[in-house]
């Protein structure tokens, strides 16, 4: 009797240990979304480099207002709140316009150029203002977090975070945690590779001036932690035919 009393006893504290787990949890699954936070920005942190392939557009009202903006960023480095090096090589959409305009940005951390190969003209100097007007536009595709020393600290000290669920992004399995910053800042909604815990889509929410829920959404695919780097990737290289001018582009 004292057999069968152990055997069950312990079916009881199987099955109600197995009723106890999550529905849907896989084994070393995280469930917090605070704890997901750490480890991206211990993740984050660990990163002298990075390279990926990124798309952004606008987001609620700002999706007819904001262009649509794919490419190739590589960045490494920080300094004056921004990385040091970066090349942004970008296709942009302007609302309302089916034309499809190229741009390629960069700065090794002391000369800054862009290259318009509408008017074959690559404009170069160090002063960052000689972006010229397209600056906000091509620097869209820069994750900062990635390489600032700060990662995701706004994101940890938020006044609300919360794990919403799960998705794919590009190939990668990733949480999705939702960031409510505050009062006036609205929400970020991060999703985080469960495999190295770096993001691979943010969509940033925040009320418009009119009212209307707006932002923007930023998806990074072929991501590439620390890829060994030439400093000549920074630097301009005049294409054939190209003139260059110290000018500021307009």
């Amino acid at each position: 009797m004292k057999n069968a009393a152990r055997v069950v006893l312990g079916m009881t504290l199987f099955f109600s240990s197995a009723a106890a787990q999550e529905p849907g949890k896989k084994d070393g699954e995280l469930t917090d979304g605070l704890e997901i936070l750490k480890k991206a920005d211990a993740a984050a942190k660990t990163l002298k480099a990075v390279q990926y392939k990124a798309a952004a557009k606008g987001l609620g009202a700002d999706e007819a207002r904001l262009p649509k903006v794919e490419g190739t960023a590589v960045m490494s480095g920080w300094s004056n709140s921004m990385p040091q090096n970066y090349r942004y090589e970008v296709k942009v959409q302007r609302p309302g316009s089916s034309e499809i305009v190229e741009y390629t940005a960069g700065s090794d951390g002391n000369m800054v150029f862009l290259i318009d190969p509408s008017k074959k003209i690559a404009y170069e100097d160090i002063d960052p203002a000689v972006l010229g007007s397209n600056a906000r536009v091509v620097g869209s595709v820069a994750v900062r977090k990635l390489l600032s020393p700060e990662a995701f600290a706004d994101e940890i000290k938020a006044e609300k975070v919360e794990l919403k669920g799960e998705a794919k992004i590009g190939g990668q399995d990733c949480y999705e945690v939702n960031v409510h910053y505050g009062k006036d800042r609205g929400d970020g909604l991060w999703f985080f590779s469960k495999s190295d815990f770096l993001p691979r889509r943010l969509d940033r929410t925040f009320p418009t001036r009119s009212g209307e829920p707006g932002g923007r959404q930023t998806i990074l695919t072929d991501l590439v932690a620390n890829p060994m780097l030439d400093q000549a990737t920074f630097k301009l290289s005049l294409p054939e035919g190209f003139i260059k001018t110290d000018d500021f582009a307009p």
